[in-house]
């Protein structure tokens, strides 16, 4: 019996088409925002080109890393062990493009993640321990690893320390949009746009031309994750399987699917692509250097919860999270432009829940967003207070979203081994 029209009847989520109007009102309103910001902060490098090419940088590790999760949360399996996986592919990618180059980075970092995804996957799944407890023990038990080995394999090599890899040379080409970006030798138009010193022109030509030139290749595969994610989870038979793991795992047994194959492959899938971010940041620094996944996998996490464990919302959390992170390296004044973008923003979300009679969920949105526009308003925010503000902004996110958030029905739910009906 075929298991997919009966599934199909039963989950309730569906693949419509996608609704593309909040997506434009919201840009506009982020574009009007940023106008206004840059102005009251006096904070010109908010829509800077620079901070938008380091924005896209950024975002990529945290959103392949959440998409890793999405496979494996999606199926049913906690996997906060996501920290430890992508500090995997660092070591492992760090290895690999030392002695092959940066392709075998990424492949090497797949490969570590992998690993650490096969041990989580063993122990879950085939001995049925606790998944929290898993995952927890994954993140410790990389990071030391990791340590122990570079004190083996990279402490005695020339540029290699216990805490770091040997360099290695070379990158992935970068790519440019012609016309607009300046791409394959023709007029830079973006360039020129955000040099025009011209409200609203200046803005949108640093933000198109942050994100469409010199983009690396590993970051257009990265970002490739997501829409290929969407079409794999809704317009696939293994993705019709895979969230049936996940919400309703007795339907997916009783019609003859196998929940334990799906929910192994799902959480070897979510364990390469945690893999992939790890070998994608060797590729920003040319090599393995300890902690320098600084808690991205953490932030996926988040990312995903507050993405509701949805491609789309994973997509603009992480891309929320990579922009903090960019503002962060910049001047205090952004980092204020930031925090009154993120006020404004909050109290939108705010406003509209409690205008739907969502009181209980609208109030933490309009209270942290009034608590940013005092911030903005009042209080000098330091320099060193810009390390922290990615972390700070996953706090914040996670109250405003806490109350909207809808897990897998089945997630962390044991199903015991079945065979599969002839």
């Amino acid at each position: 019996m075929s298991v997919e029209p009966a599934l199909r009847q039963s989950l309730v989520e569906s693949s419509s088409s996608v609704n593309w109007r909040p997506f434009v009102r919201w840009g506009l309103i982020g574009l009007a925002l940023l106008v206004i910001s840059s102005y009251l902060a006096d904070a010109p490098g908010i829509a800077a080109s620079s901070t938008w090419g380091s924005a896209l940088r950024l975002t990529v590790p945290i959103a392949v890393v959440a998409m890793g999760g999405l496979y494996s949360e999606r199926a049913g399996v906690i996997n906060v062990g996501l920290e430890g996986m992508i500090i995997g592919g660092t070591w492992m990618a760090g290895l690999f493009g030392w002695f092959w180059g940066p392709w075998a980075a990424l492949g090497g970092g797949i490969i570590g993640g992998l690993v650490l995804g096969l041990l989580m996957a063993v122990l879950c799944l085939e001995m049925g321990l606790n998944q929290l407890i898993v995952g927890v023990s994954i993140n410790v038990i990389a990071a030391a690893v990791a340590r122990f080995l570079s004190d083996i394999v990279f402490a005695g090599a020339d540029g290699g320390t216990v805490a770091r890899s040997p360099r290695f040379s070379g990158d992935l080409p970068d790519l440019s949009l012609p016309f607009l970006s300046g791409g394959l030798g023709t007029p830079d138009l973006s360039r020129w746009m955000e040099s025009t010193g011209t409200p609203v022109v200046t803005q949108l030509g640093g933000v198109l031309g942050g994100l469409t030139r010199d983009v690396s290749l590993a970051a257009i595969l990265g970002l490739l994750v997501i829409p290929l994610t969407a079409y794999v989870l809704w317009k696939t038979p293994f993705g019709l399987r895979l969230r049936a793991a996940g919400e309703q795992p007795a339907a997916l047994q009783a019609l003859g699917g196998s929940v334990h194959r799906t929910r192994y492959v799902s959480v070897l899938l979510g364990s390469g692509l945690a893999g992939f971010a790890g070998g994608y940041l060797t590729l920003i620094s040319q090599g393995y250097i300890e902690n320098q996944t600084a808690g991205r996998g953490f932030i996926g996490l988040a990312t995903l919860i507050f993405g509701n464990w949805m491609p789309s919302g994973v997509f603009w959390g992480s891309s929320l999270f990579g922009f903090s992170d960019a503002v962060g390296l910049g001047r205090p004044e952004t980092l204020r432009a930031l925090v009154f973008i993120l006020a404004v923003v909050f109290m939108i979300i705010g406003l509209q829940r409690i205008l739907k009679r969502k009181v209980r969920a609208g109030l933490p949105a309009l209270i942290v967003g009034v608590v940013c526009l005092l911030v903005f308003a009042f209080v000098p925010l330091p320099a060193a207070l810009s390390s922290a503000t990615p972390y700070l902004v996953t706090l914040a996110v996670l109250v405003v979203a806490g109350t909207q958030m809808r897990p897998p029905a089945a997630l962390g739910k044991l199903v015991p081994r079945r065979n599969k009906r002839s």
